[in-house]
């Protein structure tokens, strides 16, 4: 009897810890962004000189020193920032600035199966010569800003993911992840 109690307890606290431990979850509170960290990738940390703006997923065996160069890694980055420009009111303008400036062309058309729950996107993709791919979503979330414009959401995200093209498939599985798990809820505008 004295044995089973032994192997039960240790068996039970195994399986109690195992069940108790949670995802690590980014969070930002300014922009009411929450993310679960997705297995296989690394969050970098932000930079101390610099405003976070949203977290940035370096994919693939990477560890924390490609942070400082992941416009040549595999990643996925959240970037939120305020709805103050005409150019980056709509979400069909937003989306075309960001293929043209972050992208580096036109847009083309996003693979299928990108949604954010609960939002109204816009995707694109734009493919350069040297293989790189990025697939871009945007979105809008918050209350207006009445001294911006009073009729669109205080905030643009940005989800975009900067992959190759052999990489594509996989990265694009996490991308979806992210998009499915990530939850925007910022409050009233704050500058």
């Amino acid at each position: 009897m004295h044995l089973r109690r032994a192997l039960i307890f240790p068996i039970a606290i195994f399986f109690l810890s195992a069940w108790a431990v949670k995802p690590h979850v980014y969070r930002n509170d300014e922009f009411g962004i929450n993310v679960p960290v997705p297995e296989g990738t690394t969050l970098c940390p932000t930079p101390d000189n610099e405003h976070d703006h949203g977290p940035v997923f370096v994919l693939g065996a990477a560890g924390t020193k490609d942070c400082a160069d992941s416009a040549r890694k595999r990643s996925i980055e959240v970037f939120a920032e305020y709805n103050a420009a005409d150019a980056t009111k709509k979400l069909t303008d937003f989306l075309k600035w960001q293929c043209a400036h972050i992208g580096g062309g036109p847009c083309g058309p996003p693979p299928s199966g990108l949604q954010v729950p609960g939002r109204t996107i816009q995707a694109g993709r734009v493919n350069t010569p040297d293989g790189w791919v990025d697939v871009m979503v945007v979105t809008q979330a918050g209350k207006p800003d009445p001294a911006f414009d009073p009729s669109v959401p205080s905030i643009n995200y940005t989800l975009g993911l900067h992959t190759e093209t052999r990489y594509l498939d996989q990265d694009l599985r996490t991308f979806r992840t992210i998009l499915g798990t990530i939850r925007l809820s910022p409050g009233a505008p704050n500058r």
